[in-house]
């Protein structure tokens, strides 16, 4: 197995373990077992727990992101994308367990370096959503206004999906869909 895959390896593995119990219940152990190598292995690649936690962070970004990479922002359907970022909810609501539990980390940062890098999390996807919606709105200050509320409303609507199982996540998306499409023509008529 070359560096990268065990590098790539320990990164699979710490995400799910800190998904299953938390960054603060999860040990290099626990990690190392999950990957079926030694704790020593991973000191080897990562020289403590928070930096395997960003090694994870900045993974699962890439991931997402390289989904919309190389389309041209006009050409991005936002209906489309809606629909992709609610399937999250529904499809790999660990993904949102995990973004619930960095957020949770950036709070409670002491040493303020994780509250930044949290802070970070969100303007790039403030940012990703604002690019695109700026073709659509035509003001950048506005573009990047409703995307964060579009961003507040899918951590909002995941985080309700996940822990009530009996949430209509489709009608609130039907809906939200509905308002953008509302505000958007609304704004090409002003």
């Amino acid at each position: 197995m070359s560096t990268k895959d065990k590098r790539k390896r320990l990164i699979e593995a710490a995400y799910k373990v800190f998904v299953r119990k938390g960054y603060a219940n999860a040990s290099i152990k626990d990690i190392a077992n999950e990957a079926d190598m030694t704790s020593g292995l991973v000191h080897y690649y990562f020289k403590n727990k928070e930096e395997l936690l960003l090694s994870v962070q900045d993974e699962i970004q890439k991931h997402y992101q390289r989904q919309y990479n190389g389309q041209p922002d006009d050409s991005v359907d936002t209906e489309a994308v809606l629909l992709e970022i609610k399937s999250r909810a529904v499809d790999n609501p660990d993904w949102y367990r995990w973004r619930y539990e960095i957020f949770s980390l950036g709070i409670k940062s002491e040493s303020g370096h994780l509250e930044q890098q949290v802070a970070s999390i969100l303007k790039n996807g403030r940012d990703s959503l604002s690019v695109p919606l700026q073709h659509l709105v035509g003001n950048s200050h506005n573009a990047s206004a409703l995307a964060s509320i579009l961003l507040a409303c899918f951590d909002g609507l995941a985080l309700q999906k996940i822990i009530d199982d009996q949430f209509d996540i489709d009608h609130s998306y039907r809906l939200l869909i509905e308002l953008l499409e509302l505000y958007l023509s609304k704004s090409h008529s002003v």
